[in-house]
């Protein structure tokens, strides 16, 4: 599936369970590659008429531990990390936030982690990837949020006054994420470190700003650009399709963390996801579609390059990145 030519490597089902003792196929990326794409700022694609950008907005390495993968074995995720060329104590992770050029408009989807300490240094690079690839903040007009979770909204506003930091955009909302969010007595489950305080964040911020919308659904949300719900890792996500000129991109957020470029196994149940199991439902049906539909697909949390094709592999699937 992979060009060679460009340091990856995808072993059929087969060989995948022949040598690393696996029982689903595993689709691998060369780690050193995924070093060279990290160290550009943003990569842009054509979906006809419109432009997309995927901007690198941080990174990190989080470390490996039992329950990562509920129902595989760390061994196995072990397994994975290191046939892809990783150590395999840590799984590379990526903050990457998708853009749209629309005539003389930029549209964000989602806001990345705005450097909050909580993601770990190196983040909130937003704005330095958007000014190399020629995108001007001040011109983005509407920012489509696939779902609530701190790494997606901590860029719209400021990490210690709350202030807005895209006062005048158009920020639309799934109203059932908004809805779980604002619930009573949201803010006291625990819903692991990285998401503590966030509902009380929600309901300061969003939830009363005057310039946010919600919808229900999946209408289209901009000329070209529907949501497309999928929940499971929170429970009113969304994802965004984008077509133009008989093209069709599918911007899958959050429906799967563990980056493709790994290991490509839609049942892993990930201790990230809310709802581990309506999240393996969900990558399956997602998974399904991006095959039967021939979509160009990304993810916010995949290695660069995080845009490219999904292909059967027995019971399982392989991603194909483009260069």
């Amino acid at each position: 599936m992979f060009d060679v030519s460009r340091r990856d490597l995808t072993l059929g089902a087969a060989d995948a369970c022949a040598a690393f003792g696996l029982d689903k196929p595993i689709t691998f990326v060369d780690a050193a590659y995924d070093q060279q794409s990290v160290a550009q700022p943003f990569r842009k694609y054509k979906v006809g008429d419109i432009e997309v950008f995927s901007l690198i907005d941080g990174m990190r390495d989080v470390p490996l531990r039992d329950g990562m993968v509920r129902n595989v074995s760390v061994e196995q995720v072990k397994t994975a990390l290191c046939g892809a060329g990783f150590p395999d104590n840590q799984a590379p992770l990526r903050f990457i936030v998708m853009a749209l050029k629309l005539r003389d408009q930029v549209v964000l989807i989602d806001s990345g982690t705005g450097g909050h300490p909580i993601y770990g240094e190196g983040n909130g690079r937003l704005f330095e990837s958007m000014a190399a690839a020629g995108l001007d903040p001040k011109a983005v007009k509407t920012i489509l949020i696939s779902h609530l979770h701190g790494d997606h909204i901590y860029g719209l506003m400021n990490n210690e006054s709350d202030a807005q930091v895209f006062p005048d955009a158009d920020i639309v909302v799934p109203a059932a994420e908004l809805k779980w969010w604002t619930r009573p007595g949201v803010e006291s489950l625990d819903l692991g470190p990285s998401r503590k305080g966030l509902a009380r964040r929600i309901q300061a911020t969003v939830a009363t700003w005057k310039n946010v919308r919600t919808f229900e659904g999946e209408p289209e949300l901009l000329p070209g650009v529907h949501a497309i719900e999928v929940p499971g890792h929170s429970p009113g996500m969304v994802a965004h399709l984008v077509a133009s000129g008989g093209e069709q991109f599918l911007i899958s957020a959050d429906v799967v963390n563990l980056a493709p470029h790994i290991a490509t196994h839609p049942e892993w149940q990930l201790a990230i996801d809310q709802d581990p199991q309506m999240a393996v439902e969900t990558r399956r049906k997602i998974f399904d579609r991006a095959v039967a539909d021939r979509l160009t697909i990304s993810g916010t949390h995949w290695l660069m390059p995080n845009v490219g094709t999904l292909a059967k592999d027995g019971n399982g699937y392989v991603f194909a990145a483009k260069g």
